[in-house]
């Protein structure tokens, strides 16, 4: 062996060592939620043997065929195991569930048809087969890698910028990087197959890095965000209620508007209006009264009796509790400030006339 690859060997190697030992950490840490660290645990021994795998490929001269084929089933659990824990530690109220089981057929059926391929198999079957198979595996890894970065965006829309959401995010992208350089090496012979097990050593040590420095861990346990199940009807018509209230009592007139009002004027949870709008309207509570106050200042603008008003005038009697807000809001929605626009309206007037 080259020196060379001694070192790509041991940079792998100490990686693989590095997540096994984080994931038995993770399995018997006290801190944080305990079925987070579990799910984040069996998901760092996946790709241990996953990533493995690949070192062994690289490097023996020869390895079982039923082992390949076994570390390539193992692509079916990272995905499901990492939307798994986003949904975990996004939801204090998580519990592991039987319908879940669902999610891990696809890898039960790979691995039960790892066990029976053997050489003759290889040498009869025909190049598309493995080609679907490889699409399958890695398009099952992406697919859920998609979903668990849809629900951290929908749940940010919600809370903001929270350390798990941050946690969460950076994951997300350190799975996609190992999911882009293998798919990469698949699709290109000049790209290393060695280079997924030294991305992965690097990854682990710079994750774990991040995630004692800022206390992900601790901050999982303390996490604000608690999904409420909500069913569509339900959901449509407490939005439903939420406009009529808005509009027909111009609440959105009042700069002090909040969710906490408008739920307690509705006899509803804040978390159920607030999810209401943001399936709904596919935007905050901000943004959601804000269109309102928009549409009445571009009203405002058109009115004859309110063109010698100036423009915080219309600001404040359209809701916003200050003219930069107003600006930047009316900016936003229209792609026009509200000095432009009104200028426009004039113009036109002028030109009609």
């Amino acid at each position: 062996m080259s020196v060379t690859n001694l070192f790509l060997v041991l940079i792998s190697g100490f990686g693989l060592l590095h997540g096994f030992f984080l994931g038995i950490y993770l399995w018997n840490s006290s801190k944080g939620k305990l079925i987070s660290n579990r799910i984040l645990s069996l998901m760092l021994f996946v790709l241990t043997f996953r990533i493995g795998k690949s070192v062994i490929l690289e490097f023996a001269n020869h390895i079982d065929l039923q082992l390949i084929f076994t570390g390539l089933a193992a692509l079916l659990l990272i995905g499901p195991l990492y939307y798994g824990y986003t949904c975990s530690v996004l939801n204090k109220s998580f519990q592991l569930k039987k319908g879940m089981g669902v999610h891990f057929l696809p890898f039960l059926a790979a691995f039960s048809g790892a066990l029976m391929i053997d050489k003759e198999w290889i040498k009869t079957t025909p190049t598309w087969v493995f080609v679907l198979m490889f699409g399958l595996y890695y398009g099952h890894y992406f697919f859920y890698l998609l979903m668990g970065f849809r629900y951290i965006h929908r749940i940010k829309k919600e809370t903001g910028k929270t350390s798990e959401i941050q946690w969460l995010t950076l994951l997300c992208y350190a799975l996609t990087a190992i999911w882009v350089v293998y798919v990469l090496n698949i699709m290109e012979d000049k790209i290393p197959y060695i280079i997924g097990p030294v991305l992965y050593a690097v990854i682990a040590y710079g994750v774990t890095w991040i995630f004692i420095k800022r206390g992900y861990i601790e901050a999982q346990s303390t996490a604000k965000y608690q999904t409420t199940p909500l069913s569509q009807t339900e959901t449509e018509e407490i939005f439903e209620n939420i406009k009529k209230l808005v509009t027909e009592e111009e609440l959105y007139k009042d700069a002090d508007l909040s969710l906490a009002i408008l739920s307690k004027r509705l006899k509803v949870s804040t978390q159920k209006v607030s999810m209401a709008i943001n399936f709904c309207y596919q935007s905050n509570f901000n943004n959601f009264i804000n269109q309102y106050r928009i549409s009445h200042a571009c009203t405002l603008f058109a009115d004859q009796s309110f063109q010698h008003y100036n423009i915080s005038f219309i600001a404040y009697e359209s809701g916003f509790s200050s003219l930069s807000s107003f600006n930047s809001a009316f900016k936003k929605a229209t792609g026009s400030t509200p000095s432009s626009f009104r200028k426009e309206l004039e113009k036109n007037k002028t030109t009609a006339v």
